[in-house]
Formats: structure tokens, sequence, C-alpha cells
């Protein structure tokens, strides 16, 4: 591949990655629109896979993690101890300190 197609073939790369029109790629590097667009249709025909033909999908390997313990203790008083496994809601949170505030009254 020579030079000037491996200049074309960058930039045609770079507009897929970012997902952006021909267009705004073009005129944010300072390119003609129809350059961008003759080579493409040439490194197509030239056997250059389309966009089409290569798919949006790439693959990739998962690996378990171990989970951060979000769990949470209120401590009451010296006799009332909660003990939550998952961190509550804001809500049921409030709750609990408006019951509270009334149980002190």
């Amino acid at each position: 591949m020579s030079e000037r197609s491996k200049f074309w073939l960058s930039h045609l790369s770079a507009i897929e990655a970012e997902g952006i029109t021909t267009k705004a790629y073009a005129e944010r590097e300072g390119l003609s629109p129809q350059a961008l667009y003759q080579w493409r249709k040439r490194l197509v025909a030239g056997g250059r896979p389309s966009r089409a033909k290569l798919g949006g999908f790439v693959p990739i390997q998962i690996e378990p993690s171990v989970a951060a313990r979000t769990g949470c203790t209120v401590v009451i008083d010296a006799q009332l101890r909660l003990e939550c496994a998952t961190l509550p809601g804001v809500a049921w949170l409030a709750a609990l300190s408006a019951a509270l505030s009334e149980r002190g009254r």
C-alpha cells in the first residue's frame, strides 16, 4: 500500500472510529470531503472491506471481579444495631431517621 493510500486510509479509519460524518471530519481536519469520498470508494474497490462488512463487534473477554461490599451498619444505641447486606436507599434512611427522632421524644 502506498504512503498516499495509507494517509487516506488513516483518515477514513478515524471517521469510522469517531462515528462522525465525513463532512464534519473533513471540515475539522481541513480536508476535502470529495477527496475522502473518492478515496473511500477507491480503497473499497481495491479490496479494503467496507464498514458494513466489518461489522460493529469485536471479541472481548470478561473476567469476574470481586464486588465491593456495599452493606452498612446503623448503630442506634448500645442495645440496638441494624446491619444491612446492601446499602439502603436514601428515602428508607430518611424514614428511619424520622422514626428514630420520634422515638426519642
